[in-house]
């Protein structure tokens, strides 16, 4: 195939543009494309032997998986808890129990990545919490008790200080928020 693409390329050179004919021209471009094109389509269909073991992949070719540490994922439930406090002083239980889900998400993630935190049971930890101060929790919002649910607010950020001492974290205070963190969120209710 080479030989007839090297050849026709002498040939056509060795002529005048002028007495080339039409019908060569196809010719030549036909054998050309032929020229060009087949041998690589030929050898892509060419079977592959088969082996037991797939191609091994280099750590450079595959991408590390991000897992956050437990600082993004606590900074994401102090987000949350701030939202809580003033969606439930807002009277806006919808978002109060909404930020409530995303709180206990958050620690569902957190018992799933992070289940041990400086030897202790941190998995464990979160379960407690879920399943007491968020339980109460639950149950004012679902009430639309402001009262029940600012001393159950107190209950969760107190069980959050305590978790925080008892992980060598007691410089980690958190305390019912004065203002929100985004003053571009309306916390009233709206229908």
């Amino acid at each position: 195939m080479a030989c007839v693409r090297r050849c026709a390329v002498t040939r056509i050179s060795a002529r005048s543009e002028k007495t080339v004919s039409p019908m060569y021209r196809q010719i030549f471009g036909i054998a050309f494309v032929a020229a060009t094109l087949l041998p690589p389509i030929a050898g892509a269909q060419t079977p592959q032997p088969l082996t037991k073991e797939a191609p091994k992949e280099t750590a450079k070719d595959v991408p590390k998986a991000y897992v956050p540490g437990l600082e993004q994922f606590m900074n994401v439930i102090l987000i949350e808890h701030d939202k809580l406090w003033f969606a439930g002083n807002a009277r806006n239980w919808p978002l109060a129990a909404y930020e409530l889900g995303e709180i206990k998400e958050v620690m569902s993630d957190v018992q799933d990545h992070v289940p041990v935190f400086k030897s202790l049971p941190l998995a464990d930890m979160m379960d407690a919490v879920i399943t007491k101060e968020i339980a109460d929790l639950e149950k004012a919002v679902e009430a639309k008790d402001f009262k029940t649910f600012a001393a159950g607010y107190d209950k969760l950020t107190a069980a959050c200080n305590a978790c925080h001492q008892g992980t060598e974290n007691g410089f980690i205070v958190i305390q019912r928020p004065s203002r929100p963190a985004f003053t571009n969120q309306d916390y009233r209710p709206h229908r």
